[in-house]
């Protein structure tokens, strides 16, 4: 049977495009016309409009003209030539927040100059090495020239290099953004530096002890906020003189007016930038700010607080 053929102005306005873009279609070898009139006109059948119709659907979808043709020629699946634009989709996608998040950090910013700007858009383009990095030199400022365990400083960068997911939320690239200028602050950076220096330069601290000590305070921190208790409870105020004898005797101290004295100034000069920086790990990670063990940690920082206040 013979099948019913459509000048390219009938094609056109059945498939709803323009004829400029059909005709660009066929002139790509995209769409071959099934024959020509006598005076040389293209025209079209059915089939073609069909044809027609998957050409629009992946460029819709994004595809370019190259891959609609492996397509359309049987070289690319069209499985497979979705999977390709799904992939640069996502990752144009999450270039774009990251963008966006960029722009965001630049417009808090008191007095916006180019260094800001270009200084925000290098920040979220980063890789996890170069975040690693970033990371590295930031414990490398605080430990030069301390008697710090290295293996201390080798497992707090393990734990804190930031994560990114290949898609991150706006508020992923926030918290990079905000910690990556939080590390390059060298308020930050003296102020860990002098509590890092009065303890590891004046103890003799076993690292595996403190850190099994730590494991069992928050252990015990997390089952009282677990009773809706308070730091200044007496549940709370029970952990922080347990903590404050626990902590003389890992640093070979007595928990005497001295030593009293001493940790109350740790305590009154603690950094919330220090906490901030638990928080936005957890962020990118995908947690919330107060994910275990940020929440404890604060809690405990709380209840020390006014333990010693006395």
């Amino acid at each position: 049977m013979t099948q019913r053929t459509y000048s390219i102005g009938e094609a056109a306005r059945l498939s709803g495009i323009s004829v400029r873009k059909l005709r660009f279609y066929s002139d790509q070898g995209l769409l071959p016309p099934a024959g020509r009139t006598a005076s040389g006109y293209r025209v079209f059948t059915d089939a073609e409009l069909v044809r027609l119709d998957l050409i629009r659907c992946l460029r819709d979808a994004g595809l370019g003209l190259d891959a609609i043709r492996e397509v359309l020629t049987e070289e690319l699946s069209l499985v497979e030539a979705l999977k390709l634009r799904l992939e640069t989709l996502e990752a144009e996608i999450a270039a774009q927040r990251r963008v966006a998040s960029a722009l965001r950090a630049a417009l808090r910013s008191p007095q916006l100059t180019e260094a800001d700007l270009r200084r925000f858009l290098t920040m979220t383009q980063l890789s996890r090495a170069e975040r690693r990095n970033v990371v590295e030199r930031f414990f490398e400022k605080v430990s030069d020239g301390i008697n710090i365990d290295r293996k201390w400083v080798r497992q707090m960068i393990e734990t804190t290099v930031p994560e990114l997911p290949d898609d991150p939320t706006p508020e992923q690239c926030d918290a990079w953004i905000e910690l990556s200028e939080m590390l390059g602050d060298p308020t930050l950076v003296a102020n860990i530096r002098a509590n890092a220096e009065d303890v590891w330069n004046h103890h003799v601290l076993d690292l595996a002890a403190w850190q099994a000590a730590n494991k069992t305070v928050l252990a015990r921190a997390k089952e009282i906020i677990a009773r809706d208790l308070g730091p200044t409870s007496e549940a709370g105020q029970a952990l922080a003189r347990d903590w404050l004898e626990t902590s003389a005797r890992l640093l070979k101290r007595e928990p005497d007016l001295e030593f009293r004295n001493w940790i109350r100034g740790k305590y009154a000069l603690h950094d919330a930038r220090a906490a901030r920086y638990w928080e936005l790990v957890a962020i990118m990670r995908g947690q919330k700010p107060d994910a275990s063990p940020n929440r404890e940690w604060a809690w405990i920082t709380e209840a020390m607080q006014h333990h010693l206040a006395d």
